[in-house]
């Protein structure tokens, strides 16, 4: 940074508070600069405006895009049409700089200073194991690595689709799988929770990991959190459901059109999360998202096994928002009481330790909280315990939603207490499990118009905005009447 010899002599403008601010952001050039970045300024503006105090008042330092310090304006002293960052943003920028750079240190502490490829190694070998620290360590490299992250976690995504093509037609054929497919089974392991920790870290940022271009990376039908979702495991499931909602508006409408779509038990999982845990983050998309949730299954669906299921998916995450709604201390309460007793019966059989408790009441609220959102409950089809995995999955989600990202993993003296040695039933019993799971499940349409498509009596209308909501009154009234 330039030395600014008028800039300097101007500070006699301003109080001594701010002068000392001042100064502070005229030697620290990586501050500023981060400042810049985190405050949107605008890429045309060659100077911005630095609020010391009052954002239209001033005082005020004018600075270039480049860095350098031009000079100082007084309290009262106009700045034209320049953009201006506020005082509020400075401090809170500032603060956001500070706990990066502790994270930053941390993360060389955890690496020993081999840099971003060892941290990104950690994120695949640690697995389940990632501990809440690391991931604050790592969490450091998101404002400088976000866009990295996304395209990470989508080619993970890829790999586990393309490891699943492998390894499935092979489980049709025997239920255990040679001992030279064991390195195959722990890179499927290990890339299945990566991919998890990806989605979170890649979120951070919220809206600003979504350029308009992105969504085009998505296929067709898919959406953002697809990937978490389709493995049919809770502790994956909810980190996308994290993902989204820290996300938030540049999805709703996305996940409202894919939610009055759905057509496999999966996509309505898939879909429910989401717009549940954006309404539970954002109050203002709360409104929106719970009426999307409202909507029913297409008539053709309302009287099968899977309409029954999917209607059964969609009342859940409806129950789950009125219920945080009318009690969400209540709500709030259950989780830690589940996850306490859980903790208590995992710590059991191990060695009295600092983390044994004998009593749920003992254990701790992030602990309890933490290890609910890290066990691994299938929900998939025709799996053991399906209705306690998805009752337990959407009442995590109010808490999940408006969680810090770090609460979501168990610290690193809980890892150790219960750490296991990776064994290959472990990722037999996640592929075995998705045997009917390929992709998604695509119910088999009736013969007849599409909902998207003209209807067939000529009216020039689609199907569903023509003889389909007709037909649905008919089938309304027809059971008013038999009842």
């Amino acid at each position: 940074m330039g030395h600014a010899h008028h800039f300097l002599s101007r500070l006699d403008r301003v109080a001594l508070p701010h002068v000392e601010l001042a100064l502070s952001l005229y030697r620290d050039e990586s501050l500023l600069r981060y400042i810049f970045d985190r405050a949107r300024v605008p890429d045309g503006a060659e100077r911005v405006a630095l609020s010391l105090d009052h954002p239209e008042d001033g005082p005020f330092l004018i600075v270039t895009r480049a860095g350098r310090f031009v000079t100082c304006l007084g309290e009262g002293m106009k700045v034209s049409n320049l953009p201006v960052v506020t005082r509020g943003q400075i401090d809170a920028i500032s603060a956001r700089a500070g706990e990066l750079r502790e994270r930053l240190v941390a993360a060389k502490a955890l690496t020993g200073g081999r840099g971003l490829r060892a941290l990104l190694r950690r994120i695949y070998e640690a697995a389940d194991e990632l501990s809440r620290e690391e991931f604050l360590a790592i969490s450091a490299l998101q404002p400088l690595y976000g866009f990295e992250f996304l395209r990470l976690y989508l080619h993970a995504a890829c790999e586990l689709n393309d490891a699943r093509d492998l390894l499935l037609p092979l489980l049709r054929k025997t239920d255990k799988l040679k001992p030279a497919y064991d390195d195959a089974l722990l890179a499927y392991w290990r890339t299945l929770w990566a991919m998890s920790h990806f989605a979170v870290l890649a979120a951070l940022d919220g809206r600003e990991v979504l350029p308009p271009s992105i969504l085009a990376l998505l296929d067709q039908g898919s959406t953002f959190t697809w990937p978490t979702t389709r493995q049919g495991y809770l502790p994956l499931a909810i980190r996308g459901a994290w993902a989204a909602a820290r996300i938030g508006k540049p999805l709703l409408g996305r996940y409202k059109r894919f939610y009055q779509e759905a057509e496999s038990e999966l996509q309505n999982i898939d879909g429910s999360l989401a717009l549940l845990s954006i309404g539970m983050r954002h109050a203002r998309l709360r409104a929106e998202a719970e009426k999307a949730l409202g909507t029913d299954i297409p008539v053709k669906w309302r009287d099968t096994a899977f309409g029954k299921f999917t209607r059964a998916i969609r009342q859940m995450a409806r129950s789950v928002a009125e219920s945080e709604r009318d009690d969400p201390e209540a709500l709030l309460a259950s989780i830690r009481n589940f996850g306490a007793h859980l903790w208590v019966q995992i710590m059991k059989p191990r060695p009295a330790g600092p983390l044994r408790y004998e009593r749920p009441e003992d254990v701790p609220d992030d602990l309890s909280r933490a290890v609910m959102a890290n066990t691994m409950q299938c929900y998939l089809r025709q799996s053991k315990g399906l209705s306690d995995a998805l009752a337990w999955l959407f009442t995590l989600v109010p808490w999940a939603a408006r969680a810090a990202p770090e609460e979501l993993y168990l610290p690193r003296a809980a890892v150790a207490a219960i750490h296991m040695p990776f064994r290959t039933e472990l990722a037999l019993n996640v592929l075995r499990q998705m045997l009917d799971h390929r992709a998604p499940v695509t119910q088999t349409r009736p013969e007849g118009p599409t909902r998207k498509g003209p209807c067939p009596c000529g009216s020039g209308k689609k199907y569903k905005r023509c003889c389909e909501e007709k037909e649905a009154e008919v089938e309304v009234e027809t059971e008013a009447e038999a009842e």
